[in-house]
């Protein structure tokens, strides 16, 4: 779950809702900036569907006691999201064996940063990316072909699926319209490994209620994705628990226009 605290509420973006946007953002992007465009359709379905794993847990948030707020992807504990991390990478590999690849390749490439960040998570986090690198290898050796060029196109869609991701979570983690100036998580702008944008942070800022512009534009044309959510009332929480406030709450939808920062 992607949880930010307003003042009488939680606002609750679902995993899977946020890959679903990150996919239609994949969707979008420049076909030159493409490794192979002939791999876009599996690209879109491996950002689409990075999440799966996340369905029946977000089905049902947790409430965290320490924190006194629901549960999110960045403190939900670890070996319990492996597990489904791990069923949601295989339900993608058995629909395409390429995109599940990539969305294993994803969660090993954002875990590997992890490493050191907190001691007490490193046995666990080692031991996940130790069991994802055995399969990464079986499942390019099936996929054979020429293994550095494949190489290659594996780590430019990785890429492409990180900067889609965080660009989705960035419409999730605050609320629309927040100044610059008070970005928490994506402050020093989204991270970006790909040549065409000199592997320089690119900036992504509100510039309406409805409306995102980036300082780098690797899409094909402006467009608007769309962010089922849900906003929890503390009250609510209060007297039914997070389980039953939240299938109470109503679904609501927040739309946004991704387009060029100084356009």
């Amino acid at each position: 779950m992607i949880v930010y605290e307003r003042e009488h509420d939680f606002v609750l973006t679902a995993q899977h809702e946020h890959g679903l946007v990150a996919g239609e953002m994949a969707s979008h992007w420049k076909s030159e900036l493409l490794a192979d465009p002939a791999h876009r359709d599996e690209l879109i379905l491996a950002a689409k569907e990075h999440d799966r794993g996340w369905i029946e847990l977000d089905s049902s948030p947790f409430w965290n006691d320490y924190s006194q707020s629901p549960y999110s992807f960045r403190d939900f504990p670890l070996r319990p999201r492996f597990v489904f991390y791990q069923k949601g990478i295989e339900e993608v590999r058995q629909n395409n064996l390429y995109a599940g690849l990539l969305c294993s390749l994803m969660y090993t490439e954002l875990f590997q940063k992890n490493l050191g960040a907190n001691a007490q998570d490193d046995e666990d986090i080692r031991e996940y990316l130790n069991i994802e690198r055995e399969h990464q290898l079986s499942w390019e050796k099936q996929l054979g072909g020429d293994a550095e060029a494949l190489k290659q196109r594996l780590q430019s869609d990785v890429e492409i699926m990180l900067f889609c991701d965080q660009l989705s979570l960035f419409l999730c983690m605050e609320e629309p319209g927040t100044p610059a100036e008070r970005y928490d998580f994506f402050a020093e702008g989204l991270s970006c490994t790909f040549d065409a944008c000199s592997r320089q942070p690119i900036q992504a800022e509100w510039l309406s209620n409805e409306k995102v512009g980036l300082s780098f534009f690797p899409f094909d044309e402006d467009f608007t994705v769309v962010l089922p959510y849900k906003s929890v009332p503390k009250a609510s929480i209060r007297k039914f628990g997070m389980q039953q406030a939240y299938r109470r709450a109503e679904w609501k939808e927040r739309r946004v226009l991704i387009t060029e920062l100084n356009r």
